[in-house]
This record gives C-alpha cells, structure tokens and sequence, in this order.
C-alpha cells in the first residue's frame, strides 16, 4: 500500500517526500545538487511543490538519495505537463501581456524603421522615440516571462536564448534612439545589421523550443521551427518583408503558449 501510494505520487506531496529524504540523509538542498547535477534552483521549486518534474530528473534525484532502488519510480509521464505556482502563472500571465503590448506597437515601429530604410532624408515624429522605449519595456518583461518559463523546463537554451534576445533589443533600440534623424547615418547598411544581429539572436531561443517537443509538444516543435524560419528569411534581408510576416506569426504562437500555461487549470493530486 505505501509502495503503491508513492508510485502515484503528484505534488505537492513527491516535493514533500524528497525533502523529507533529503533530510532524512543529512543533506542540504547544495549537496543533493552537487549528487544529481540538478541546479538549487530546480530542486527548490520541485520541494516547494512548485512544479512537476520530469521523470528522469526524480530518477536522478532518487538515485542520489539512495533511496532510487528500494522504491518504484513516482508515475510521471514523459508527456505530462508541468504544473507550476500560482506566482508563476501570474509572470507568465504579465509576459503575455506585455507580448500583446510589443506586437502591437511594433508595427508602428516596423513602419518607421522601413520608412528610415529606404529614405533617410524623410522626418521622424516627435513619438518615434516613445515607440522604442515602450518596444523596449514591453519586449524586455515578454522575454523575461520566457526565460522563468525555460527556468521552470530546465532549459538552458529557451532561458539563455530568451535573455540574448532581451541584450540585442537593448543594444537595437539605444542605437535606434542615438541614431534616429542623423543625416549621417547609412541606414540600410545599418538595418542590415540590425537584421542579421536579430535574426542571429533567435536562433539558440528557437532550438531550445524544439529540443522541448518531446516533453511539452507538438507547438514547441512547431514554434520552434518558425523561429529558425525566422531568422533565416531576416539574416538574408531579400526576403525582409516575408521574414517580418513570419516574425509576425512566431510572436503569436510565442503569446499563445504564454497564455495557455498562465491559465492551466490545477491538477488535484493524488
């Protein structure tokens, strides 16, 4: 019967008994992480109940405890989706909003910079710098919400990717302010640059959605491939225009799994 109750353990209670574990051996939470190679951070959230984790990682952390061979493996599926904490439903919830926010206020920008592209001589408006401060804001907190989303998936990559992401735009939009109306400024050979600096910084983002298809899906997969479509059609800068339209559509499905995971219904466990 206890054998079995473990066996379809869910959280919070598997976080419960790998802490009880834990200190059952005498091991601090930097110990088991230095036993298992599972970050602190990881095996905090996993004892806190705070998200589900993936079989192979409570195999690891069983194995470390020394406790791996005398119990049946908890029922995880390998498709089972994580379960995460009301606070991170409500940062994934904010970076979707804030993904709404720089969709839409980017075509304003997109327009602008293709306006500079192709006639330098021609006035900016007065608002064009308040464009880029609110793109820059609202991609920042959208990305942020992504790289705590490849924290809670143990993805180096989505998280790593999301925060190179969140640096190119930085550098991006203060060289848009610090060059914006100079007379003196090659615009294209800039917007070259701009492109192919983008479309370099999707890349790492957009394997670590693929590499995720096994655990979280099919839209992984297929998200991730639209972005390496992406920054393929930005870095040859022929295809801009295409390469904007399919921007369009990774930054939607981007939102969309933002969302669904930000109102993720609860499991009751059991």
């Amino acid at each position: 019967m206890v054998k079995q109750a473990i066996h379809n353990m869910q959280q919070p209670q598997l976080g419960l008994k790998i802490q009880e574990w834990r200190k059952a051996k005498g091991m601090t939470q930097e110990e088991l992480v230095e036993k298992c190679n599972i970050n602190v951070r990881t095996i905090q959230r996993i004892e806190a109940g705070e998200v589900t984790p993936r079989s192979y990682t409570v195999k690891a952390i069983l194995e470390a405890l020394g406790v791996e061979k005398e119990l049946p493996m908890p029922a995880i599926a390998s498709n089972e989706p994580l379960i995460f904490s009301k606070q991170s439903k409500q940062t994934f919830l904010a970076a979707a909003i804030a993904g709404v926010i720089y969709f839409l206020v980017s075509m304003l920008e997109i327009y602008w910079d293709g306006v500079l592209f192709f006639d330098s001589a021609l006035k900016i408006p007065d608002y064009y710098v308040l464009i880029k401060v609110i793109i820059l804001i609202s991609f920042s907190l959208y990305f942020f919400g992504w790289s705590k989303l490849g924290e809670a998936l143990d993805s180096k990559l989505i998280r790593w990717g999301a925060f190179m992401l969140i640096t190119v735009n930085l550098v991006i939009i203060i060289s848009d302010i610090t060059f914006a109306g100079s007379l003196e400024t090659d615009y294209k050979l800039y917007g070259f640059v701009k492109l192919v600096g983008f479309g370099v910084s999707l890349i790492p983002f957009s394997i670590g959605l693929i590499l995720q298809k096994g655990y979280m899906g099919n839209l992984f997969l297929v998200t991730g491939i639209v972005g390496i479509l992406t920054a393929i059609l930005l870095m040859t800068v022929l295809f801009v225009m295409v390469g904007l339209a399919v921007l369009s559509v990774f930054d939607i499905l981007l939102i969309y799994i933002l969302t669904s995971i930000a109102f993720q219904k609860e499991r009751v466990p059991v």
